[in-house]
């Protein structure tokens, strides 16, 4: 951080290895022996003394000390489209050095990159320094010579002929693309981008895309689609799957304890143990956000956080997943949720429709889920059948808070630590096996841990590219505004292109009064503030709700008059329990659930109150109270 609303992206990880060094304190220490989940010993290496060391207080050695990595801390639009293709080059490059290979093998592999083999050694020096592709990077300041980004609206007329033209059974070919592409820009009176830059947009397209769109069915099915329970992993975070569903039970606000409806859930489970790396709840509908803050929630530690919610158990799983398997709707497809994957080396994967088969390990998670949520006051059952006349409405008295708690016991105390019908043990057995090994297997070792959660978290925040003008960023019909930006209003492209220039933002939706402006020069990152400061924070789909119910009379005159406005008289409505509509009782509970989230990921980027002051603000909630769970103790069908 440079200042407090200045941030610089940090995308090291904390490798847990024997041999590996990590920083304590103002110390520099060596790795030597793994002791479990949560403590190692470490020999400092300039007093040479052997101690032990808890993981949760270890960093990365400072990034500092490697003052030559400073090109590493690049948003992740700002790489084009030539450095990826250099960077996966290097990637190949390297991989005799990462397997042990022997000189000869580096050597060969060198040549085919056509660098020269100490080269090499030295693109495996920059991405074991990072543990990221970004270590690849080319350090080159600046657009290669020639080098010109197209406009937003060129890229737009590309993926158009790609997805109308190109992408079709008559397959036709790169130049009649081509052709397209640059008579809809003449048409438009655009800068036409260049043939290389059309055919290296066709040729990102995945071989299994290209297949199913212009091949046929039968032998695109042949090729790449996997039989019924093809999805086994070898190891742990091998594979994860990930989806949502609206959780079977009513839940009611903190204030009149009045039903306010039924909460969604994004969970994560890891395929090998079964263990359940991540979960995201909200009571607003699955998007790209709730995937990124469950996504964030599966790889970043836990343990700390439980014992901020007051829970007495453990939740030893972290680290990034190889492969994220997801299903195909648009949320999972979100650019931002794509180049995040990419930058931190998941393979993100998208399950076909109408292929049960291959969600099969989350899907059974959500049925155990829901089966044991059935017990809850206040559950809907799966169907009409199972609910005959219970009363959902009149017996819920779970709020928000109460049910993530119960969830979160369920999961680290009953879930995790039952025995599972397939694998013969509970998960958590399982995954232990996985990571420390067995008399007969070796294990993988403890995954790395992301060195700063706040750069989890802005990489998969959705994007967006902007001109500043005089009046500041307008994004969404707001205004933001910092002084940071002053020498960057109405900046051209360049002497050749005065156009002007489009920045990178960072959009939380969970709070629309500021965005982040990503900083090219500096690295950095900064935090900017809506202009208007008397709008209140609220999330963008509050916002949304808002705006929607405006006239197009209040929408053309005093903009932000009118949301302030509209915002006091739902305040006003929700205050008065009288007047209180389902609706208007959830939309005031999202507010207060954003307003004291409990979330691992926010844990980790807000600094934490000491323990005393914030057991204080944490609800009480008898473990005592939470219903036994039946169907599980006699050994049902686990996920």
């Amino acid at each position: 951080m440079n200042s407090e609303n200045s941030y610089k992206i940090d995308r090291r990880k904390l490798k847990l290895l024997a041999n590996e060094y990590v920083q304590y304190n103002n110390d520099i220490y060596k790795i030597t022996q793994i002791l479990d989940a949560s403590e190692l010993i470490g020999v400092n290496i300039k007093t040479k003394k052997a101690k032990r060391l808890l993981i949760n207080d270890l960093k990365p050695v400072d990034m500092e000390q490697i003052p030559e990595n400073d090109f590493i801390h690049r948003d992740l639009s700002d790489i084009s489209d030539s450095d990826w293709k250099e960077m996966e080059k290097r990637f190949t490059a390297i991989q005799p050095i990462l397997n042990n290979g022997s000189r000869e093998e580096v050597e060969e592999y060198a040549k085919k990159a056509g660098a020269h083999f100490t080269t090499v050694y030295k693109w495996a020096r920059g991405y074991a320094s990072t543990g990221t592709l970004t270590g690849l990077l080319p350090r080159k300041r600046g657009r290669s010579k020639g080098e010109v980004r197209i406009e937003q609206q060129a890229e737009k007329i590309i993926q158009k002929a790609i997805e109308e033209h190109y992408l079709k059974r008559i397959k036709p070919s790169v130049q009649y693309v081509i052709n397209v592409v640059l008579a809809e820009c003449q048409k438009k009176n655009l800068t036409p981008p260049s043939k290389n830059t059309i055919r290296n947009r066709i040729s990102q397209i995945s071989e299994y895309q290209r297949a199913k769109r212009r091949g046929s069915k039968s032998e695109t099915r042949t090729k790449f689609e996997p039989a019924p329970g093809e999805f086994i992993a070898d190891y742990p975070l091998q594979i994860v799957q990930i989806d949502h569903t609206k959780m079977d039970v009513i839940i009611v606000d903190e204030e009149t304890r009045r039903p306010i409806g039924r909460p969604f859930i994004t969970l994560a489970i890891d395929v090998y143990s079964r263990m359940i790396t991540g979960y995201h709840m909200s009571l607003d509908a699955p998007s790209g956000l709730s995937v990124a803050m469950c996504v964030a929630n599966s790889i970043l530690p836990k343990n700390e956080w439980l014992m901020k919610m007051g829970i007495e158990s453990n939740w030893d799983v972290w680290g990034f997943m190889d492969t994220l398997h997801a299903d195909n709707g648009a949320d999972f497809r979100a650019e931002a949720l794509t180049e995040a994957c990419r930058i931190h080396e998941i393979n993100l994967q998208w399950r076909p429709v109408n292929k049960t088969n291959y969600g099969g390990h989350i899907e059974r998670l959500i049925g155990t889920l829901m089966k044991a949520i059935h017990t809850i006051p206040g559950t809907t059952f799966s169907n009409i059948r199972e609910r005959l006349d219970y009363d959902s409405e009149g017996n819920a008295s779970m709020t928000f808070h109460e049910l993530e708690l119960w969830l979160v016991t369920f999961i680290t105390k009953i879930y995790h630590k039952q025995k599972h019908s397939t694998l013969g043990m509970s998960p958590e057995a399982k995954w232990e096996e996985g990571v420390f090994g067995t008399p007969a297997h070796k294990g993988t070792g403890l995954p790395p841990r992301p060195a700063d959660a706040e750069t989890l978290l802005i990489d998969f925040l959705p994007l967006v590219k902007r001109k500043i003008r005089k009046t500041g960023v307008h994004i969404n019909s707001l205004k933001y505004y910092d002084f940071v930006l002053r020498s960057f209003i109405e900046e051209e492209n360049s002497a050749n292109d005065t156009s002007k220039k489009d920045y990178t933002f960072r959009i939380d939706p969970n709070d629309i009064s500021y965005i982040w402006f990503y900083e090219e020069k500096s690295r950095l990152y900064h935090k900017v503030s809506l202009a208007n400061r008397a709008i209140p924070s609220m999330s963008l789909s509050e916002y949304n709700a808002i705006k929607a119910n405006l006239t197009p009379q209040q929408k053309s005159s005093a903009y932000d008059a009118q949301i302030i406005r509209a915002h006091e008289e739902l305040r006003e409505m929700a205050s008065d329990s009288a007047k209180k509509t389902k609706k208007v009782r959830r939309a005031e509970e999202k507010k207060k659930i954003r307003q004291k989230s409990n979330s691992v990921t926010n844990l980790h980027i807000q600094k934490m109150k000491p323990l005393k002051e914030e057991a204080e603000s944490v609800e009480e909630f008898d473990e005592g109270d939470i219903p036994v769970f039946d169907v599980f103790i006699e050994g049902g069908d686990n996920a």
